[in-house]
């Protein structure tokens, strides 16, 4: 069996399976949508999708607007834009662009990167830059490596991100990542998840994740403007994926947040109801 990349589609939880910065793609690992066309009929995708944020302790609501747009030009490459609208109250809304492109050097190999700026940002960063590999070992057994860095205001944020994805059935798939970060030159932090994305009769999906760690891109603006000081959070989310034609699907789901206090205790609780659609032509 070979294991295909899958993109994630959801937004505000964690990227690509564990990434807790990675704006958008966030490679958050989410609702799974199959970005190669082994078919190589529809060449386009387009993904919208929004997001609400109730909060506990008096914090205000946030809202989250997405658009993803894939194109194939061939079989051995998809490439992509995005916009993110992220209003977080009481810091404001900020805007993400987003340009992307995954390579399949060879059936076992893919290259990926993205670039993404927000030109007046008031809690986000400036500019985003990631890139990986992923390598498939053996007949059920995928690799993966990333690296972002991240231009805040007040400062850079780098983090690598390896992964490890195994594939217990046809269909279904265990990914666990690690993070490893350094923060404006003084902090560090560390991040895990686990995900599990399974295929259900009729071409449905649900992806099962946990994670625990410190989420910068997550945390950004609930203190009402920009990051300095970095607090862990145990995260939980649950999505389902169900095919209303051969070309168009619908997904929804719902992320917990429990963030916790540097010192220990509860920062605050999150609970993020998402929903979208993926249409291919």
């Amino acid at each position: 069996m070979r294991i295909h990349r899958q993109m994630i589609l959801c937004a505000g939880i964690l990227l690509y399976l564990g990434s807790p910065l990675q704006a958008g793609s966030r490679d958050k690992e989410k609702i799974p949508v199959e970005m190669r066309d082994e078919r190589f009929r529809q060449r386009w995708t387009v993904v919208p999708s929004y997001s609400y944020s109730f909060f506990n302790k008096g914090r205000q609501a946030w809202q989250e607007e997405r658009v993803e747009i894939y194109f194939q030009p061939c079989r051995q490459l998809v490439v992509g834009a995005e916009i993110d609208i992220m209003q977080r109250p009481p810091a404001g809304t900020d805007i993400y662009y987003s340009g992307f492109a995954n390579w399949y050097a060879t059936k076992y190999l893919e290259l990926r990167g993205k670039i993404t700026f927000s030109p007046n940002p008031k809690f986000s960063a400036k500019q985003i830059y990631s890139g990986g590999i992923q390598y498939q070992l053996a007949p059920r057994i995928a690799v993966m490596l990333d690296y972002d860095h991240f231009n805040f205001v007040q400062g850079p944020i780098d983090q690598l991100r390896p992964g490890l994805m195994l594939g217990i059935t046809e269909n279904t798939f265990f990914t666990v990542r690690y993070v490893r970060g350094w923060a404006f030159g003084n902090l560090e932090y560390n991040y895990y998840s686990a995900a599990l994305d399974i295929g259900l009769p009729g071409k449905r999906r649900l992806n099962l994740a946990v994670a625990y760690g410190t989420d910068p891109n997550s945390e950004a603006g609930s203190n009402g403007g920009y990051l300095n000081t970095l607090s862990p959070a145990w995260t939980y989310s649950a999505f389902f994926t169900q095919p209303i034609t051969e070309d168009l699907k619908i997904f929804a789901g719902v992320q917990y947040v429990y963030r916790l206090k540097r010192t220990g205790g509860e920062l605050y609780q999150q609970l993020t109801p998402t929903i979208g659609l993926a249409w291919r032509f």
